[in-house]
């Protein structure tokens, strides 16, 4: 019989550079720029990531904005 622990989901592995970086990006509120794979840019705020998704805070009290990280082409600091 497994336990409840045994299904647990997998977690990010932060001792890759990327996720670093990123985390990083996210405790300095630094503003970035996502390019989806189609050309589309979203321009705001990292609030978190998980396995799948990130979350940008784009302003202007509009709700977080959750973005596949299989789409994205291009993840870049603005500042």
């Amino acid at each position: 019989m497994q336990s409840f622990f045994d299904r647990r989901a997998p977690t990010l592995d932060t001792a890759q550079p990327s996720i670093r970086h990123i985390q990083d990006l996210i405790r300095r509120e630094a503003p970035v720029v996502i390019r989806l794979g189609d050309g589309q840019e979203c321009e705001g705020v990292l609030r978190w990531q998980d396995l799948q998704y990130f979350a940008l805070d784009q302003g202007d009290a509009s709700p977080l904005v959750l973005i596949n990280r299989d789409a994205v082409s291009l993840l870049r600091a603005l500042a």
